[in-house]
């Protein structure tokens, strides 16, 4: 997402979709924001907070190690590409 007249981007990272087998609901945008919507009405129906906060961690949010060399590269892209200075 795009901020401030393009002065700001939030980046919500995540694993691909067609890597994750095991969730029992879509990963896209909405999802991650709250808005869960699940594959099927089973999976609704045995969905309680913590399985999806349970799943959310085990297949779909990166580790802490993945997410930190993730920000390193985008920070390095950036201040390459626009040969800008971190504030």
């Amino acid at each position: 997402m795009v901020a401030d007249e393009g002065m700001t981007l939030y980046i919500i990272p995540r694993k691909f979709d067609m890597l994750i087998e095991n969730v029992q609901f879509f990963t896209s945008f909405e999802s991650l924001c709250g808005v869960v919507k699940f594959k099927n009405e089973e999976s609704y129906m045995k969905c309680n907070e913590q399985s999806i906060t349970a799943q959310m961690a085990d297949y779909v949010s990166l580790s802490d190690e993945d997410f930190a060399r993730m920000k390193s590269e985008l920070v390095d892209k950036f201040m390459k590409e626009y040969e800008g200075a971190i504030m």
